[in-house]
């Protein structure tokens, strides 16, 4: 008797489908699932005539299935079991705690060989995730596919015992899961609810994936710079590889877009993927850790998920959010460590195209903290580079919003108006448009500008006392940033959330040596030192100028050698401060330092800072040329 057995007795001549001798059906014993049955037909459909054979016949021999993604690798070894009964199965999609594991699996595909028992392997990856001895000694590869209408129709046929009239769209099921194919055979459905299920959740699955109301770049106002090259280029060089005149490879095709919330990373993404007409899979590190349970395998099951729906239809964008939730392994204790390594290597191997083919998939990753990232997430093949989005100045921001309010307020200064919010986003430039839509709309009338600067810069409702204490603090910022000879751009009293005001300025260096830190620093203590010479006392205003004071000469000190010690420290700044006495002491020494010079800097420009704040408490808003002319002008205009 033959040791391995197809269920089918003979491999019939015309319709091997036939009723009568449903060889997929002969596989399942009892009553089977629709799991069972469409896991054994698509397998059954991917067999060769020369692998029935050897089954047939009880050859000895070894296999490797791949399957369309991780969800399919269970079912699909259940039907190579029921194809091959006694066969060894060894099954990996990256996730599994109970996976055979190299050293071991080795002995365990010989000794089944010598046995004359036949070994087996079934994954979505079997180059990374099989024994390497499987993959030695494999006789036979089978590629299964998602299922076609012809299986589809089997499947039906199995479950209903009749045949399925009616037209199945071809690659139906080409962009849905093993479940959700699964789900579409539900019992209380016939044959016309089952083609809706499938065409619903196909165009369910499209819909979570398109970019129609999304601008194209050409559309899109503002990302100026280093991230528009990138996507222009990103444009130019998919189109000559569609033309066959660029290989894959030679493409720059994932990067990192970094920047403070709101600057427009998700929405850039979107736009390159409707410029290049492609599909969008997002994904996040916080949807992976929510999936399930949330332990090591079903979150590693969760990331080879994305990747495995961007892969199944190439060419497509594959944008992960919240990337600085996969931790930088330097920063870990040993216990963490044991529980992260897994998972930050797997990313890794995920994303790294030399061990793994991702033509026609481009990565986006999206992070606000890139000082978080494990360097090894960064290189070429990974991801290649890091792009930062900046919040954009006022007159790149007056055209955001002049893009989000089309053809209303089609006379104003956009730009004027987005100066009255120094520091703003585009996603809070979207925000005014519909705020201020709304406001006219519920007024029963067409959009004024009023309706928008009530938005922007609502009325201020801080007693005349608290106007005066930010008016003096964001004076003291703008004293300092120009006695260090930095360019002031804008300061305002515009109350924006937890902040009474802004200033911002630019330095210039990129390579700052200590006295530009300390500069740096003395600047954000300025605005504290004013209130303090200035009104009699602090109030607790400057705890974000603190906290930023306090990075930045902690950084210096810990990590770029610019304090008693050379050593590089990896951990986050706040573990160190913590738990580090002598560094937290140097630290406070440097504060207390900068902060008495910072005092003395506002004693010697006292006019200026007072000069600053009447027209800063006159005017709500300066640019960086109004508060010079404030300076040289003590009697005002």
């Amino acid at each position: 008797m033959s040791r391995n057995k197809l269920a089918a007795t003979t491999i019939a001549d015309g319709d091997p489908y036939d009723t009568e001798n449903d060889r997929f059906g002969n596989l399942l014993d009892g009553r089977p699932s629709t799991a069972d049955v469409l896991a054994t037909a698509c397998l059954d459909a991917a067999l060769t005539l020369r692998l029935r054979k050897r089954i047939r016949r009880g050859d000895t021999f070894t296999l490797i299935i791949k399957a369309p993604g991780a969800d399919w690798i269970a079912p699909l070894a259940g039907a190579a079991r029921r194809l091959v009964t006694d066969a060894e199965i060894f099954t990996d999609g990256g996730g599994s705690k109970h996976a055979k594991r190299p050293h071991s699996a080795g002995a365990d595909i010989a000794e089944a060989l010598s046995e004359g028992h036949c070994a087996i392997g079934v994954s979505q990856e079997p180059e990374r995730y099989l024994p390497a001895t499987l993959l030695t000694v494999a006789d036979t590869r089978l590629d299964v596919a998602s299922p076609d209408a012809a299986v589809l129709r089997r499947v039906f046929r199995s479950l209903r015992g009749r045949p399925l009239r009616g037209r199945i769209p071809p690659g139906v099921a080409d962009t849905l899961s093993f479940s959700e194919i699964v789900a579409a055979f539900r019992p209380d459905v016939g044959a016309a609810q089952f083609l809706e299920n499938l065409a619903s959740f196909a165009a369910a699955k499209a819909r979570g994936g398109a970019v129609d109301d999304t601008p194209s770049l050409a559309e899109l106002p503002g990302y100026e710079g280093p991230a528009r090259d990138w996507a222009l280029g990103l444009v130019a060089d998919v189109a000559a590889w569609r033309a066959k005149s660029l290989p894959w490879g030679s493409i720059a095709s994932s990067i990192v877009l970094s920047g403070p919330p709101g600057t427009g990373k998700t929405l850039l993404a979107r736009a390159i993927a409707r410029t290049l007409d492609v599909r969008i899979v997002s994904t996040s590190c916080g949807e992976w850790f929510t999936a399930r349970d949330g332990n090591l395998g079903d979150v590693i099951q969760a990331a080879q998920a994305a990747f495995d729906a961007a892969r199944a239809q190439p060419p497509t964008l594959l944008f992960i959010d919240e990337l600085d939730g996969i931790p930088d392994r330097r920063s870990l204790s040993s216990r963490g460590r044991d529980w992260w390594q897994p998972i930050v290597n797997f990313l890794l191997t995920l994303l790294d195209g030399a061990a793994t083919p991702r033509e026609g998939v481009i990565v986006i990753g999206a992070t606000n903290h890139p000082e978080s990232l494990d360097p090894a997430l960064i290189r070429p093949g990974r991801f290649d580079r890091i792009i930062p989005l900046a919040p954009p100045d006022a007159a790149v921001l007056g055209r955001v919003l002049r893009y989000h309010l089309g053809a209303a307020l089609a006379d104003a200064d956009l730009e004027t108006v987005a100066r009255l919010a120094p520091g703003s986003t585009p996603a809070d430039a979207a925000g005014w448009a519909k705020a201020a839509t709304g406001r006219a709309r519920a007024a029963g009338r067409p959009l004024k500008l009023d309706d928008l600067l009530a938005v922007v810069a609502p009325e201020d409702d801080r007693s005349p006392e608290d106007l005066r204490i930010a008016a003096i603090h964001e004076a003291g910022h703008v004293v300092a940033h120009l006695a260090a000879g930095r360019e002031v751009t804008q300061v305002s009293l515009i109350a924006r959330g937890e902040s009474g005001g802004r200033t911002i300025a630019h330095a210039p260096t990129i390579a700052p040596r200590r006295r530009d830190i300390d500069d740096i620093a003395l600047a954000m203590l300025a605005g504290r030192a004013a209130e303090q010479e200035l009104l009699g006392e602090a109030s607790a205003g400057a705890v974000g100028d603190l906290a930023q004071a306090t990075r930045l000469l902690a950084e210096a000190r810990a990590r770029q050698g610019l304090g008693d010690s050379l050593l590089h420290r990896g951990e986050p700044i706040e573990t160190l401060l913590a738990c580090d006495g002598a560094l937290r002491a140097a630290v406070e020494q440097d504060l207390a330092r900068i902060y008495d010079h910072a005092l003395d800097l506002i004693r010697e420009r006292r006019d200026a800072v007072l000069m600053i704040a009447d027209r800063l408490q006159e005017k709500r808003c300066l640019t960086g040329a109004e508060a010079t002319a404030a300076v040289s002008r003590p009697n005002g205009p």
